[in-house]
């Protein structure tokens, strides 16, 4: 072992020194001695709830799992005093404490060790590493300080009674002669790792005020925690939990990149939403949704704020059933979902046996009810929600005030585990009607993660990743079959555009060829139907650079050249119209007209070639029904009918300009349309008033045009980009910034704020 003492100071300690750690030995050991006591009545409690459960009174294995915790309990407690005291020895001595290896003298000797002592050396292990997470700061000050006391340059952890190693080593020492249950092992380590998480800043920052008034002050190079890479600064560490939880620089940092610059960000977003609040709460005290006053009213009349334990309790209370404020705040848009709830929470206090006139909710707690119960209220009032989605989302409200209540960083991080849940839920049901069986799955999905997150979430914000997790997995699955069916949409409206460009071009053509002519109504028909349908159809199959390409428009040039001419004899028509026969053929073969209709219709061009030529007048052309069917194939809508006929899909119907050469749009929208990335969700608005989201799915090689699809993947719109400048310009189009549910509704609860306080 590494001698911590500095060999030049190895004189016995001073007597103020000595009666400083003999206090901090009394402070801690009564401290820690008191949360040992509870560890054994949450542990004996969980037990007995488990031998209810069993049904069965006499054999139930908990019950004797209950019976040895209570033999055992003397000597734990007993084996825990005992361990402080040499630890705290240790110190005053200025020597390490003797590990519990060490007494029997085999401290040097390598065995392989039994799998319970393995375990209970994991569970040791990772108990550490909780405490200094959560309190490292605070340890790394003490420490500091304690060095500085017995004069050494750094003080070790087996050398520092209140290291998060030697608080760790504490219990497993104490359990080191103990006969009990290994599940009843672990379940001690865990409550005691929850229940000194709880406690343990109290306890440090009183000793560390001991040594600082004592004028041990830490050594700036001892007390500083090693700082990792982009690490954020002082200014941007979130504020502590409820449950004393002191966020380490990284949790819920995104990986990669700088981590200071989001962490500051939502930070300024944060502190800006608890100003607002501060500055708009005095305003609604006792003014709003029907006589709901504000929780916060320390000092009046006596009250004092509740305890976190007591808070906890209440939520928990209130967890397993939608409380009655949600339901009224759902059904009267108009009230303040936080208001009420504050006031239910109040009401409640008689549940846990506390007169409600004699407690207030505190301000941080007021702060985190306050900004959950606006947050939800946004959200019922703006986002696409389905009746038995609102419902679904409504038993959320309780669990996110109970984790805001314990983790403030629920608004500081965009990576926090229950926010992610509530992106992916919101994602899972926004828009969602359950109108096919994927998506009805989807929704089933959705509803057990809300029913698990509501039975098992009991003070560990673990459960918000381990759903999460589960539901962004179900959520790729679904995204892999949006993508499919966005890929053949954009296939769908490919073959539409391409059809509608070879068109174009075979009308180009003709209006070409027919430029100062003038066609008998026979041949234009033939023209305008069945030969601009087949010159499309082999420019889509083998292109205008084709052998059929140049083929089809001989034929057209052909035949136009049989327009007889003033003097031109009628007999000279036939010969060149039966050379043309077969080409013609071909022609009305590719429009499903063949056989006697075409040779009816070649007839009907002759016919008419021969009147123009005699001055007789011409017999009015009746379309065939073959023909009709080929129109029906191929005609294509005009802008606004092709527009109206995309947006078939979403429902409501949406109603959008179309017909560009008419829009009056600014060249800023327009250039903005053209600048929106394919992903890219906005929100249109329907018939009923509000805006659906639809994302940017494909953008045109051939038209420039952009494809909109909803969260299903089914297209609802086609439009130019000055056709969606208009739309916004109208008022039927936001662009909003691209962050997830909670980040656009935290800005929303922001704006209503500052509106509400203007």
């Amino acid at each position: 072992m590494n001698d911590p003492r500095n060999p030049g100071s190895d004189r016995p300690a001073a007597p103020a020194a000595r009666e400083l750690v003999a206090g901090m030995r009394r402070r801690s050991t009564e401290h820690l001695q008191a949360v040992l006591a509870r560890v054994f009545a949450r542990a004996d409690d969980w037990l007995f709830d488990l031998a209810k459960k069993d049904g069965v009174p006499d054999g139930s294995p908990y019950l004797f799992a209950m019976r040895a915790l209570r033999t055992s309990r003397a000597p734990i407690e007993r084996g825990f005093r005992e361990y402080l005291d040499r630890a705290f020895g240790g110190l005053e001595s200025r020597t390490a404490p003797a590990r519990q290896a060490e007494a029997g003298g085999e401290g040097l000797e390598l065995s392989l060790l039994p799998e319970s002592e393995l375990e209970q050396q994991l569970a040791t292990n990772l108990t550490a590493e909780a405490i200094t997470r959560i309190h490292g700061h605070q340890l790394d000050e003490l420490a500091g300080r304690l060095a500085r006391m017995v004069g050494v340059a750094k003080l070790e952890a087996d050398a520092n009674p209140l290291s998060a190693h030697s608080l760790a080593s504490a219990i497993g020492s104490a359990h080191g002669d103990v006969d009990l249950p290994d599940d009843v092992r672990m379940v001690l380590f865990k409550y005691y790792e929850r229940e000194l998480i709880h406690d343990l800043r109290d306890l440090l920052a009183d000793l560390n005020a001991q040594l600082e008034a004592a004028g041990y002050r830490p050594d700036v190079a001892t007390a500083k925690p090693v700082q990792r890479p982009a690490a954020p600064r002082p200014d941007m560490v979130a504020p502590p939990t409820a449950d004393g939880y002191a966020p380490a620089a990284s949790d819920y940092q995104p990986s990669g990149g700088d981590a200071g610059t989001p962490a500051a960000e939502d930070r300024a977003v944060y502190e800006a939403l608890r100003q607002l609040l501060h500055a708009w709460r005095p305003a609604q005290q006792g003014g709003v949704a029907g006589g709901a006053v504000g929780g916060r009213q320390t000092g009046r009349g006596g009250q004092r704020p509740l305890q976190s334990n007591e808070m906890m309790s209440l939520l928990s209370l209130m967890q397993s059933s939608v409380p009655e404020a949600v339901n009224e705040a759902l059904e009267r848009p108009e009230v303040s979902l936080a208001a009420l709830l504050k006031n239910e929470l109040l009401r409640g206090a008689t549940r846990i046996g506390l007169p409600p006139e004699q407690v207030s909710i505190s301000q941080d707690d007021e702060d985190a009810v306050d900004l959950v119960g606006m947050l939800f209220d946004v959200m019922f009032d703006e986002r696409d929600f389905e009746q038995s989605a609102r419902t679904m989302i409504s038993r959320l409200v309780v669990p996110f005030v109970k984790a805001a209540v314990m983790d403030r960083r629920l608004f500081l991080y965009k990576t926090h585990p229950a926010r992610r849940l509530l992106n992916s839920l919101a994602e899972a049901v926004e828009g969602n009607r359950g109108e096919g069986p994927q998506e009805r799955e989807l929704l089933q999905k959705a509803e057990n993660t809300v029913d698990r997150l509501i039975a098992e979430f009991n003070e560990d914000l673990a459960i918000f990743e381990t759903l999460e997790q589960e539901l962004r997995q179900f959520l790729e699955q679904h995204r892999r079959r949006v993508e499919l069916a966005e890929r053949r949409a954009a296939e769908a409206q490919r073959g539409q555009e391409r059809l509608e460009q070879a068109r174009d071009l075979a009308k180009l053509e003709l209006e070409q060829r027919t430029r100062g002519l003038e066609p008998t109504p026979a041949m234009r028909d033939f023209l305008e139907r069945c030969w601009t349908h087949h010159l499309s159809m082999i420019a889509l199959r083998e292109g205008p650079d084709s052998g059929s390409w140049q083929t089809a428009l001989s034929v057209a040039d052909r035949l136009l050249a049989l327009l007889p001419k003033p003097g031109d004899p009628a007999e000279a028509i036939a010969p060149g119209l039966r050379a043309l026969r077969e080409p013609l053929e071909t022609v009305l073969a590719s429009s499903g007209i063949i056989g006697e209709a075409a040779t009816d219709m070649i007839r009907g061009l002759g016919d008419s070639l021969e009147r123009r030529a005699r001055g007789q007048a011409q017999v009015p052309v009746a379309p065939a029904p073959e023909a009709a069917q080929d129109d029906k194939v191929v005609q294509l809508p005009d802008r606004r009918s092709a527009v109206q006929a995309a947006l078939s899909d979403l429902k409501p119907r949406l109603e959008v300009v179309a017909g560009k050469k008419s829009l009056d749009v600014s060249d800023s929208d327009v250039e903005q349309m053209r600048q929106l990335k394919v992903g890219t969700w906005i929100h249109i608005a329907g018939e009923d008033g509000k805006h659906h989201p639809v994302k940017l799915s494909w953008v045109s090689p051939i038209s420039s045009r952009l494809m909109f699809v909803n969260r299903r993947g089914v297209r609802v719109l086609v439009a130019s980009v000055e056709e969606l400048a208009a739309m916004k310009q109208e008022g039927n189009l936001l662009v909003r910034e691209q962050e997830q549910v909670f980040d656009q509704v935290l800005h929303r609860v922001m704006g209503k704020l500052r509106d509400d306080l203007g």
